[in-house]
């Protein structure tokens, strides 16, 4: 029972200071209906915060594009951007959902777990919030610079306009976060996370991930000259990453969400699956870039082994198709700017694979009706069918059950990942290990998990890649990269990245942005010059109005802190 005062006055302050006021004491009893924070579960809220990084990476159910690594994969190629410029590409309000995702549920959340959890010395409770607080935040700043942080989720305090951060400063603090966290995950305990939606509760598992956060941390900031940051800073740290082994190395360690397969009450299907086979057909603006499936089917003699896990064809011959649903299929004269050897409106079959049919970079036409053509999201990692040359068209009420039934995996940190940033900072910063080798490995491992998480559906179709297609696939892109010169290497190391990225559009535009690679990217399709790159992205509409410490930026152009390339490095 707790004790409140009722202050009864005559009128408001004024009179009160005058008359005075009659004070009085009330027993009331707290509602056995209404749970606080200090009733509710610590492990509720561990889920729910694991639940939410997830969402933040892929987006939720009928909310795929409100996901950060849709807005990253789409100025990339890898996912078409409608257009036709980069500043039309999106409107703030697009990132209404990620933003209040960030600030209103997982801060809060970790903000009011972390006393629950230190009360009753849950320490690796503690600690999987201090990574996924540290991963969050890292990317906020990744796509929007400067935002709040140490003054976020404090409105019980009274401060409901959050003062921006820096970004080196938030980096900083992500850093510090993450050695806590392994300090945390080092301590003794009694009680280990009840439903740990990650590793169950394995604490050597999140060291992994903790470290290979950091090794993120330090990549991204090689070229940045902020306090603390820098090429030596870099160097020195990722050495002692590597010499520490404690990275994610190994498949097995692989730091993934796993989504199910009901498609109500609630969805817990993987969002771009819901998107792809809603039942109604794909989702309006869901469009592969051309770019990025001929990467995949023509960049080498051979395609790619992942490209039917990847994606699933309708239709292999689109002669059938009117005018209006092709589209610009039926336009045969280039633009001035295109390169007569990059992919224009279809995806060539130079090695035998047609029926890719996706959409060209900041192409703004209107959709037209073409859900029965358009190349889908395929088993991995949304859950998706296995293409087996069935070419059927599942954009019926029938598709909901399609392949896995949208059992994927959101992939934030795989052992490729791993890696291939390896392979850079070797390549980049000449530290331990060779950058042939890292490349080789994050390849092999990424055909390897990709083959895997699809067997159950590719097994017996006669399209499962054989090991001496997987070696040969291999083996010319070793051999280009062997005779290539330093920027040659870092176009293989950033192309043979964005493949394994596939559905991790964070890591992809980061990439981009660090290192201008891959640089062959195509052009925009509607017009010459679509503007300056998103070297980040707009702020929220619903923060620019609400918090006056906020100011709209004038054009999504601004570089974040580490992002120190010259005005038109990347296009």
């Amino acid at each position: 029972m707790k004790k409140i005062a009722k202050i009864t006055c005559l009128t408001f302050a004024a009179i009160a200071a005058l008359l005075g006021c009659e004070t009085t004491t009330l027993d009331v009893v707290e509602s056995p209906n209404a749970l606080n924070p200090s009733q509710a579960s610590v492990d509720f809220f561990l889920n729910q915060i694991q639940l939410m990084t997830a969402q933040i990476h892929s987006g939720e159910e009928g909310r795929a594009e409100n996901g950060l690594s849709q807005f990253g994969m789409e100025p990339v190629r890898m996912q078409h951007g409608f257009g036709p410029t980069y500043r039309e590409s999106y409107d703030p309000s697009d990132f209404d959902r990620v933003w209040d995702n960030v600030y209103a549920r997982a801060l809060i959340d970790i903000r009011t777990m972390n006393p629950l959890a230190e009360e009753a010395g849950q320490y690796t409770h503690i600690a999987i919030g201090q990574i996924l607080e540290a991963y969050i935040m890292m990317a906020m700043v990744d796509f929007f610079g400067d935002v709040p942080y140490s003054e976020a989720a404090k409105g019980g305090e009274g401060i409901l306009n959050p003062s921006l951060d820096s970004g080196a400063s938030i980096y900083a603090a992500a850093d510090q976060l993450l050695v806590d966290a392994i300090a945390n995950l080092n301590k003794d305990e009694t009680v280990l996370p009840l439903n740990d939606l990650f590793y169950g509760g394995d604490e050597s598992q999140w060291i992994k991930v903790a470290n290979t956060m950091r090794l993120k941390l330090y990549l991204q900031t090689r070229i940045a000259n902020a306090d603390g940051f820098g090429a030596s800073v870099s160097t020195a740290r990722i050495n002692e990453l590597i010499s520490g082994n404690q990275l994610i190395l190994d498949p097995e360690d692989d730091f993934f969400f796993q989504w199910g397969t009901n498609n109500a009450s609630p969805d817990s299907r993987h969002p771009y699956f819901d998107a792809n086979y809603d039942g109604a057909g794909p989702s309006s603006d869901f469009y592969t870039c051309n770019y990025y499936m001929n990467l995949m089917a023509n960049q080498y003699n051979e395609p790619d082994p992942r490209i039917r896990y990847y994606f699933y064809r309708q239709q292999e011959d689109f002669s059938g198709a009117d005018v209006v649903t092709k589209e610009c299929v039926t336009e045969v004269a280039l633009p001035s700017w295109w390169d007569p050897s990059e992919p224009y409106c279809l995806v060539p079959a130079i090695n035998g694979l047609s029926g890719y049919w996706g959409r060209n970079h900041l192409d703004d036409d209107g959709i037209p009706p073409d859900d029965a053509f358009r190349t889908l999201h395929g088993t991995y990692p949304v859950g998706g069918p296995f293409d087996d040359n069935s070419f059927r068209n599942v954009s019926g009420s029938g598709a909901v059950n399609e392949g896995l039934v949208g059992a994927g995996i959101s992939p934030i940190l795989m052992s490729s990942y791993t890696y291939f940033m390896l392979a850079e900072a070797s390549l980049t910063l000449n530290t331990t290990g060779s950058a042939r080798n890292y490349l080789e490995t994050g390849i092999r491992q990424s055909i390897n998990t990709v083959v895997n998480f699809g067997a159950s559906l590719a097994d017996g179709s006669g399209f499962v890649p054989t090991s001496t297609a997987i070696e040969n696939h291999i083996a010319e892109i070793l051999t280009n990269f062997d005779a290539g010169s330093d920027t040659d290497k870092m176009r293989i190391i950033a192309e043979q990245y964005f493949i394994a990225l596939w559905c991790n559009g964070i890591e992809a535009y980061n990439t981009y942005r660090r290192t201008g690679q891959p640089d062959n990217l195509t052009p925009a399709f509607t017009i010459s010059d679509p503007g300056t790159f998103l070297r980040s992205m707009w702020y929220p509409q619903t923060a620019a109005d609400s918090n006056t410490n906020i100011t709209q930026k004038s054009a999504p152009d601004t570089p974040v802190f580490w992002d120190t390339n010259p005005e038109g490095f990347v296009d």
